[in-house]
């Protein structure tokens, strides 16, 4: 008998690929999709009329109300009305492969993970949007994290991944994603079910097309807000890896050499010329096809993530540490 899934889907503002997200997660094989469940918040473009009209079209698909709109509280909705133990997050705009529900599973019983993520794989559609897709997809962009820089085709223990094949009772045991946490909700979550004893699991045969910010200011804004929720996640769990502390001592490296080479000595300008210098080789030998616009383009994407995600990290340091209050599981009363 195949395993029974309930599928989650946050939507806010996802009119455009919400129908294509709902299609991808019906036409999965190998497993019984009970209900796709849509976590509808308040959006602007018509999302709710789709979501609606979905669900009038395919019995298994219900619309749930998330009227705060944060995804967190999306995914609790989802997890506290989930029927199955096995629950499957589906970003509104991506698209599932047929095996993916399938292939988690198998990996799943096979290692007795609470969660099995997938590799993010940034698509993008415009010369800037490649550019910064080849940034995203460089060692110096992933910063090495699995599941954007990732060879092989092994699944291995993580310590997160992209979106999730979850177990809904550990889910549940752990109190479900953090409302407290608006970035980094999924990272924060795996932690804590690897603190309760769990195990969370990439495999990389579970490929999801991701698509990047389309303007530089939006990758500004974005890893501002990660370097931001990173150090909060870092100030609850006390957990912090040495690769999160790369674009900080970056942003202050820099700073330091243009404010010391402006009032004590020009040669302090060899630090950030070294950085762009560095940041030029990588641009100019990263793999993979690339016009020359796009390989241009590289740098300034480089820079912006590296600064943004530091200034956030820093900018959240100095507002000082978080009490991040602790919730009851969702459903529970």
């Amino acid at each position: 008998m195949a395993t029974q899934v309930s599928v989650v889907i946050p939507a806010r503002n996802d009119a455009a690929g919400l129908a294509d997200a709902v299609a991808s997660s019906l036409a999965q094989t190998g497993v019984e999709v009970v209900e796709v469940l849509i976590c509808v918040g308040p959006s602007s473009d018509g999302t709710d009329s789709v979501a609606q009209e979905l669900s009038d079209n395919h019995e298994i698909v219900r619309v749930v109300d998330n009227p705060t709109g944060g995804i967190s509280d999306a995914l609790n909705l989802g997890l506290a009305n989930a029927q199955c133990e096995v629950l499957v997050r589906v970003d509104a705009r991506c698209l599932l492969s047929r095996d993916y529900a399938e292939r988690a599973v198998t990996t799943m019983e096979a290692t007795g993970a609470a969660n099995v993520g997938a590799v993010q794989v940034p698509v993008g559609h415009t010369t800037t949007q490649r550019a910064i897709v080849l940034a995203m997809c460089h060692l110096l962009g992933s910063g090495g994290a699995t599941y954007r820089y990732r060879s092989g085709d092994v699944p291995r223990k993580a310590t997160s991944a992209y979106l999730g094949v979850f177990r809904t009772s550990a889910v549940r045991a752990v109190g479900g994603w953090d409302t407290g946490f608006a970035r980094n909700e999924d990272a924060e979550l795996n932690r804590r079910l690897i603190e309760a004893g769990h195990q969370v699991w990439l495999d990389p045969h579970l490929r999801v097309d991701y698509e990047p910010r389309a303007t530089l200011r939006g990758l500004a804004r974005q890893y501002f807000d990660y370097g931001w929720w990173r150090r909060r996640m870092v100030a609850r769990h006390r957990v912090v890896q040495l690769r999160q502390l790369a674009a900080p001592a970056i942003l202050l490296g820099v700073t330091v050499g243009i404010v010391v080479a402006a009032t004590v000595s020009i040669g302090f300008l060899l630090i950030p010329a070294s950085y762009l210098a560095l940041l030029m080789i990588a641009a100019a030998f990263t793999r993979g096809p690339a016009t020359i616009g796009e390989r241009i383009l590289i740098i300034p994407a480089l820079l912006t993530m590296h600064l943004c995600w530091g200034a956030g990290f820093l900018a959240s340091l100095i507002r000082g540490p978080l009490t991040i209050p602790v919730y009851p599981a969702p459903g529970s009363d």
